[in-house]
């Protein structure tokens, strides 16, 4: 089984992996139970890039809008109705909703988070992973869409998913286009029976919107706009005269590619922002109004008429500074981007209205990207940033300007600045020694035995101690024994005192007798009387004895 804590460090970005522990210590205050469910699990089990993050609560997040906007989310856009929230964390797009069980008089009640992911549409989207403390980490998988995954094929959880939400179909056919799937069999008879019975006239309202915010959110929108058209579902999901002979489908291929560009040097861009003026641009303004309205961010809704305005003053900026050259040019021109909305500089990139403000922008790509490859991203990634991050680009950007200028900063004076800048940002870690004491003396072994028998005094008491003992009268000396009268001298002289004993010699070792075989051998007699005792000699003057080996 995959360490799916290990796909969560190495497969999300620097401000993903930000935005979902923000919104896990949010739950975790409030008590609410979190999963990370849908297209990011389907993502990283497949290996793609991770395009937005899903949670799925045990409870209403409705309550999170304050704390998520105190927290620096952008784009707040809640909907009561659905129990979901959308919103913009750290430059990443999110969703919350609160997990559902079991439909009742039409509405869903609120549901445990296995429950939910069995009402799925289909398989592959219908995995979770717990992020609470004491399980994080923990997969759940109750249809068994990993295998599906591994199996590049696309299935239904049950045989009346595009009755009850026929918006799946939609996205059934976009997720088929990007991931290069095939249909599951019982899935794909019944999508001809969708068809046939025109169940996506059925589809709400919010759910359209939905599945027309992530197709703008697409690697490819038009790859999918062109998929959802050749099998008839685009003008029954959307209306008769939504087709794509009105979109920007060449402009929509190419965007991809021009964000990617663009990111490189810095801007944070909102592809899907950028990608509605291309989708909606060409259509009746009844049907741009209506399908705005069908949204479920609100900031697309609303901001997307102003890309192609804010696209056209930004070219006329461009033109002004048409006489500069080198880098006042390279200077000024990233001036005139950085008061721009990015999704302009994107959108004038795409589809500009004057041919020469057009190739200025390219001109500049070219030049600054050389400049932006000199800056050593591998200071950043030693301290812990990831170089294309906003914490990333908080350091960079200083030094970049500084080279669109002109200046002339060497290799060596760009590691040390971006490594003083970056230190400031994470600093390294304090490391407290902990203090050396010296282990103490040791002491020989008669010394400690006598430290143990006779403890030294305290120095308070030794000199009065002295002092009784130099007064105190010396003990009176024992009276020598009397001497033994000894005996009566022979012949008038004494006696002379014996000799003292010599120490008896010490008996020889005696040799072992030959063995004798058992026949020959005679017990040996008993002794008719018991040796003498005789008296031991003086303690002082036994040898001792020595030990057989």
């Amino acid at each position: 089984m995959a360490d799916y804590n290990f796909l969560l460090e190495t497969r999300l970005s620097q401000d993903q992996r930000l935005a979902l522990l923000d919104l896990q210590r949010v739950c975790r205050d409030a008590a609410l139970n979190v999963y990370l469910t849908g297209g990011p699990m389907r993502d990283l089990i497949s290996g793609r890039p991770v395009r937005f993050l899903e949670f799925t609560t045990e409870g209403n997040p409705m309550g999170l809008s304050a704390t998520l906007k105190a927290a620096g989310a952008e784009h707040l856009s809640p909907h009561p109705d659905r129990s979901s929230l959308n919103l913009s964390l750290r430059g990443c797009r999110l969703r919350i909703r609160a997990a559902k069980g079991a439909t009742n008089g039409g509405k869903a009640a609120p549901g445990t988070i296995v429950e939910d992911l069995r009402l799925r549409g289909l398989t592959l989207n219908s995995i979770g992973l717990s992020l609470n403390p004491g399980s994080r980490g923990l997969p759940l998988d109750p249809t068994n869409g990993t295998a599906d995954i591994e199996a590049r094929l696309i299935r239904m959880n049950h045989s009346y998913v595009f009755l009850e939400d026929p918006i799946v179909i939609l996205r059934a056919v976009r997720l088929r286009t990007r991931l290069e799937f095939e249909f599951e069999e019982r899935t794909a008879a019944r999508l001809e029976s969708a068809r046939e019975g025109a169940y996506l006239e059925r589809a709400t309202t919010a759910a359209r919107g939905q599945e027309l915010e992530a197709v703008a959110y697409e690697p490819d929108p038009a790859a999918v706009l062109r998929a959802w058209e050749k099998e008839n579902w685009l003008e029954p999901a959307f209306g008769k005269n939504v087709r794509t002979a009105k979109m920007n489908l060449g402009a929509l291929a190419r965007l991809g590619g021009v964000v990617e560009s663009w990111e490189q040097l810095g801007l944070t861009i909102d592809s899907g922002l950028a990608a509605m003026p291309l989708i909606l641009g060409g259509l009746s303004p009844a049907d741009q109004n209506r399908m705005a309205d069908m949204l479920l961010s609100r900031h697309l809704a609303s901001d997307w008429k102003k890309i192609a305005a804010e696209a056209k003053a930004l070219e006329k900026k461009l033109l002004a500074v048409a006489g500069s050259t080198g880098s006042q040019f390279l200077r000024k021109t990233q001036e005139i981007i950085e008061t721009a909305a990015p999704e302009a500089v994107v959108f004038a990139s795409l589809e500009p209205t004057q041919a020469k403000a057009g190739k200025r922008l390219k001109d500049f790509q070219t030049e600054a990207l050389a400049l932006r490859r000199r800056l050593p991203l591998g200071i950043l990634r030693a301290v812990g940033i990831a170089p294309h991050s906003l914490e990333a680009e908080g350091v960079l950007r200083p030094f970049y300007r500084r080279l669109l200028a002109g200046e002339a900063l060497t290799d060596a004076d760009l590691s040390e600045g971006l490594r003083a800048a970056a230190l400031i940002l994470r600093p390294p870690p304090v490391v407290v020694k902990p203090e050396f004491t010296p282990p103490p003396p040791r002491r020989k072994k008669g010394a400690e035995k006598a430290a143990k028998v006779a403890p030294a005094p305290p120095p308070a008491a030794a000199a009065p101690a002295a002092k009784a003992a130099a007064a105190a009268p010396a003990p009176p000396e024992k009276p020598a024994k009397p001497e033994k009268p000894g005996k009566p001298e022979k012949n008038g002289k004494p006696e002379k005192p014996a000799k003292p004993a010599q120490p008896a010699k010490p008996a020889a070792k005696a040799k072992p007798a030959p063995a004798q075989s058992a026949k020959t051998a005679k017990p040996a007699k008993p002794s008719a009387a018991p040796p003498k005792k005789t008296k031991p000699a003086d303690k002082k003057s036994t040898p001792k004895k020595s030990k057989r080996k």
